[in-house]
């Protein structure tokens, strides 16, 4: 059997993405999150550790993280 964790996203953010999603063949989105999670994990592109800095900063910024 699997065992499973909970993620915590802001109700706007998943709002946004639910409207995001709304043409798109993802069920949930839960669905969509994992979709672009396992895309970027398998993804050769890297991303360096001052544009890491900058994406945390704009997610700060939007609020989507503390």
């Amino acid at each position: 059997m699997s065992e499973y964790t909970t993620i915590s996203l802001r109700k706007e953010f998943v709002a946004d993405v639910e409207t995001y999603i709304e043409d798109e063949p993802f069920g949930s989105v839960k669905e969509f999150v994992k979709h672009v999670v396992v895309r970027e994990m398998e993804s050769d592109d890297e991303i360096g550790e001052e544009e890491a800095r900058q994406i945390a900063r704009k997610l700060r910024e939007l609020g989507y993280m503390e």
